[in-house]
């Protein structure tokens, strides 16, 4: 397979006088599953459409081994796209592929092969408008195989697939780039993709506010401390006079603290003499995280 880097180079979209996406720029490496992750409306789409030519940028480039699509003489070839897909109700989904098939460039031959690699044989004669959105999902995917590309740029294709669909997708995507291939799949939940990705790109409001490995962001995340009393009254003033801000009363006899550890949370508590019935470390989710990120003006890169 050649290796084909996704770069993304200070891109901006303007359509009149809103802007979907500014000055915009990260890196999809072979070899790894790039997450492509944003609340809706954060530019995702259009950043993929510019990708694979369906968009012109206002501004900046956006490559594969530093080729835009439209110059790339074959480009199914080398990348294949998926986005929300339009099929007819009354086609196969072998007669939806046998149409594409001579604009790729392949045979009929090829057309069952990919069905067979995303696990859809057995309904490969069955009307697509039968199909779960799941079904749906495997069948666009199918449709961008049919190149044989070493790049797959994938638009929340793991929207609508159940858990089973979810870890068949999860191991596809994981042997394709272990092949060397690249991929860069987008998603609005972090939690969709997590056990998928490699790397985490992500923005809101068109502009970049975090690109590291998903490892980097799992380090990123804060600690935090559940703590109950008995006593409401006093748990409610020692959270405020200890913790400030970063303290919040969620029920009468329960709050929480983000920013420290339960130990800490207990010491405090101890030389206080608050009464005590449960403290426990409860951090920062990787989705808290995402959704702190993407709130932000600012973002941390």
């Amino acid at each position: 397979m050649h290796q084909q880097a996704i770069e993304v180079d200070g891109v901006t979209k303007r359509y009149g006088a809103v802007t979907a996406v500014e000055d915009l720029s990260f890196t999809a490496q072979p070899g790894r599953v790039t997450g492509f992750l944003g609340p809706n409306g954060a530019g995702k789409s259009t950043t993929l459409r510019i990708l694979v030519g369906l968009a012109t940028a206002t501004a900046g480039t956006a490559t594969f081994g530093g080729r835009s699509y439209v110059d790339i003489a074959r480009p199914a070839s080398v990348i294949g796209a998926q986005f929300e897909g339009a099929f007819h109700p009354g086609r196969s989904a072998r007669d939806h592929l046998r149409v594409y098939a001579p604009v790729v460039g392949v045979d009929d031959a090829r057309c069952d092969e990919v069905l067979a690699m995303v696990g859809m044989t057995d309904a490969a004669r069955r009307r697509v408008g039968g199909y779960s959105l799941g079904m749906r999902q495997r069948l666009g995917l199918a449709t961008a195989l049919l190149g044989d590309p070493s790049v797959l740029v994938l638009d929340e294709s793991a929207n609508g697939l159940d858990p089973a669909g979810i870890r068949w997708l999860r191991s596809f995507l994981r042997a394709f780039a272990d092949e060397g291939g690249t991929v860069l799949l987008s998603s609005h939940m972090l939690s969709e993709v997590e056990q998928t990705v490699d790397d985490v790109v992500i923005i809101s409001g068109g502009r970049l506010r975090h690109h590291s490995s998903l490892d980097d962001l799992r380090a990123m995340t804060r600690p935090g401390a559940t703590l109950r009393s008995p006593d409401a009254v006093a748990l409610a003033a020692f959270v405020r006079s200890r913790f400030g801000e970063a303290g919040t009363v969620e029920t009468a006899n329960r709050a929480r603290i983000v920013g420290v550890t339960a130990a800490e949370v207990g010491a405090a508590a101890f030389a206080d003499g608050l009464e005590v019935h449960g403290l426990s470390d409860e951090g920062e989710s990787l989705e808290d995280l995402f959704l702190r990120l993407t709130a932000t003006t600012e973002g941390i890169r």
